[in-house]
């Protein structure tokens, strides 16, 4: 994971703890996709996360059958967000009901297992009300980058924009992220 993409996924995770509630998204074996809640995140390794949760059964099922799954975490106050693409590599049960039945959980919507989902992160960006498209970046993505020229006639190397014109500036001023300046919104050295 480069240095960019790590930073996001930091930050990411550092706004799903201030927040304390982002959403789900899963698409179960019969093509209909599921949201849930959660409230806990943390990072377990450079591009993995983990959540805890009562997760029902369904969304186990479902999770078991296609692990691809989606993590949305927004402030609406702020504007502020991000959507991260993943895998979930493994459940860990952190606790139990009180009178957990087994045979119940297996046939009940409702949960009795609080689970830890070890999620690998493969791609993230950024999410906010305003306009946006969904050009998610890798997160083993090399950054790409273009020489911009200068007036002294030399150039200095940007990274490619991956908003479209109209949207430069809010990429630019609106988020903590590097600036994104491939010449369409202004640039260059003064």
């Amino acid at each position: 994971m480069n240095d960019m993409n790590a930073k996001k996924l930091e930050r990411a995770i550092e706004l799903g703890k201030r927040v304390e509630h982002f959403f789900l998204a899963l698409v179960g074996a019969d093509g209909f996709p599921y949201v849930n809640s959660a409230r806990q995140i943390e990072q377990v390794a450079e591009n993995q996360l983990a959540i805890e949760e009562w997760i029902c059964p369904l969304t186990v099922k479902q999770l078991s059958e296609n692990p691809k799954m989606a993590v949305l975490i927004w402030d609406p106050a702020a504007d502020d967000g991000y959507e991260i693409l993943g895998e979930v590599l493994m459940f860990e049960s952190q606790a139990f009901l009180n009178g957990f039945a087994p045979e119940v959980e297996e046939d009940a919507y409702l949960p009795q297992v609080k689970r830890k989902l070890i999620i690998r992160a493969e791609r993230i960006t950024a999410f906010s009300h305003a306009l946006r498209c969904d050009d998610i970046q890798l997160l083993a993505a090399s950054r790409a980058t273009m020489k911009s020229p200068t007036r002294d006639g030399g150039g200095r190397e940007v990274p490619f924009c991956n908003f479209a014109p109209e949207w430069a500036e809010h990429a630019r001023f609106d988020r903590s992220d590097d600036p994104c300046d491939d010449g369409r919104a202004g640039g260059g050295e003064p």
